[in-house]
């Protein structure tokens, strides 16, 4: 190296990306420490600096650019020398609205701590047991469908003329419930279960006393035990059985015929990665469950099948695929964004 020459290649390019992605670890941080706070409830109305110091019991001045920080971010405003929330805070970041994230955001700190310490991560094989994760994930999976999710799959189901006619639905894997309780609000005659682990049903029964819905559970293991039943309708959304064969085949036995097989799933393309599917599909192997038989990339699991043999799977065990929808949201329990397909098939034989 000769001193006087510069490198081949600006340095500016390299900071850039650091800098990045220091400023992005800043801002989650920031994030989480003031849903931890609760300062997005102290600005419900109106507070000037002294006073939410106090309230929060943090040193003046760090306040000041702690508030400020959220100010550029666009998550609270500022009239005079008083802070309150913007719209977008107040409605995604108060603990009594109905559209809360708080449960999404606080869930991604057990994951920023495997990032920060990604050498020890990749190292191990973390476990985790099923009973101890399940009630978190519910509540943010509970969280990401409210906000716009299950509205667009609602209105496109209830869309199909035939979805009156119909008296019974099985919500399979259905977690906490918010399908099957809007299913229950647009269609009363419909009676719609919810099938799930008992230690899952746990949470769902909340969100059925807290929505005052109409709807009934059942506890099973669907990779072992029957469907207690028959139904005019099985939906199921993000069900780890969803690409497999033979959960597909217990669909196909314990449906009616001309009942509707709804499938909302994500099926994994293995080639031409973003940058954000290669962390994503990074982060589904830092951890395994004790039970479930997690893949190699995100939303994948053992036997699962891809989409193209799934679809010739479903038609040869005597479904007619009417519909293959994509529907596209932010899902940050599983990643952070996902390509999402809705399958509607119908029972013919």
């Amino acid at each position: 190296m000769n001193i006087p020459d510069q490198p081949d290649i600006p340095y500016q390019k390299l900071q850039e990306i650091i800098e990045n992605a220091f400023n992005g670890l800043k801002i989650f941080n920031i994030l989480e420490t003031s849903l931890e706070l609760g300062i997005f409830d102290k600005l419900k109305q109106p507070v000037n600096l002294d006073n939410l110091s106090k309230k929060i019991k943090i040193d003046k001045v760090l306040s000041f650019y702690l508030v400020e920080a959220l100010l550029k971010i666009g998550l609270i405003e500022k009239e005079g020398d008083l802070y309150k929330n913007s719209k977008l805070g107040q409605l995604y970041l108060t603990s009594d609205s109905a559209y809360s994230r708080i449960n999404s955001m606080l869930s991604l700190k057990e994951n920023a701590e495997l990032w920060n310490n990604l050498n020890n991560t990749l190292q191990g094989n973390l476990k985790k047991k099923e009973e101890s994760f399940f009630p978190k994930i519910i509540q943010v999976m509970a969280e990401d469908c409210v906000v716009g999710e299950l509205q667009d799959t609602i209105d496109l189901i209830s869309s199909y003329e035939d979805f009156y006619k119909y008296k019974r639905l099985l919500d399979l894997a259905g977690g906490h419930g918010m399908y099957s309780i809007a299913f229950s609000k647009i269609n009363p005659d419909l009676e719609c279960n919810v099938f799930d682990l008992p230690e899952v049903l746990v949470e769902t029964r909340k969100y059925i006393k807290n929505y005052n819905a109409e709807v009934n559970t059942i506890p099973g293991n669907f990779y072992e035990d029957d469907f207690a039943g028959t139904y005019d309708i099985i939906f199921s959304s993000y069900n780890p059985g969803g690409k497999n064969p033979e959960i597909a085949k217990k669909i196909y036995n314990s449906l009616n015929l001309s009942g509707l097989f709804i499938n909302k799933q994500y099926f994994p393309v293995n080639e031409n990665f973003t940058l954000e599917e290669v962390l994503d599909n990074l982060e589904w192997n830092f951890t395994n469950f004790e039970k479930s038989m997690k893949g190699e990339s995100r939303y994948s699991f053992q036997g699962d099948l891809s989409f193209e043999e799934y679809i010739k799977f479903l038609e040869d065990l005597g479904f007619d695929i009417l519909d293959i929808h994509s529907l596209s949201h932010l899902n940050p329990s599983f990643g952070t964004f996902s390509k999402n397909k809705i399958i509607i098939a119908k029972k013919v034989r």
